[in-house]
């Protein structure tokens, strides 16, 4: 069920930004095209601290993690996740480590929040001490620059992934807040 709870908000988010960009002509979904500054890469480095909830009776618990991702099409980004729970599914808690490799699709515009937001999918490998599984997980997100006035500079922000898991391991649901520094 929160599989499904979180494709459609996805979606009504695609949806929304769509129907108000036709409605007021002040576009969130901006010109698709090659980067042409190097400041349009907008390389990143970012640090996660939030919760992971896995599916069913299991309590939510820690998660930190290291983000790094880049611009190489405009609004396109892709990135390498790396976090770190401690998922405990109602009978035993296991360590699990995930690295997923992310592609994301940047808004922009000029209305507040939604111009920092991004929405995208990612893959990757799921490791815990027992066996290696493969995850997908749609995500979405934003960064609010905290000066946008200079080339390098942090931004703040939060994410939120749901992690559908393969090998009958338990899907997990994580929020997390999200500092980022862009060079």
């Amino acid at each position: 069920m929160k599989k499904l709870s979180v494709s459609l908000a996805v979606l009504g988010l695609l949806f929304s930004a769509h129907a108000f960009s036709a409605e007021t002509g002040r576009s969130v979904l901006p010109d698709k095209r090659p980067v042409q500054q190097p400041s349009e890469y907008k390389p990143h480095v970012g640090l996660l601290f939030g919760a992971a909830q896995p599916e069913g009776s299991g309590q939510a618990s820690s998660e930190i993690g290291v983000d790094i991702g880049y611009q190489p099409y405009v609004p396109f980004g892709l990135g390498v996740e790396y976090t770190h729970a401690r998922i405990d599914d109602g009978t035993d808690k296991k360590d699990r480590d995930t690295v997923l490799a992310k592609g994301t699709y940047n808004f922009g515009g000029t209305i507040a929040v939604l111009k920092d937001s991004y929405v995208g999918v990612a893959l990757g490998p799921v490791f815990t001490s027992e066996h290696t599984s493969f995850a997908g997980a749609p995500i979405a997100g934003f960064d609010i620059p905290l000066k946008r006035d200079q080339s390098q500079y942090l931004s703040l922000g939060a994410a939120a992934k749901y992690a559908i898991v393969s090998d009958n391991d338990v899907d997990t649901f994580s929020l997390t807040g999200v500092v980022k520094y862009w060079y």
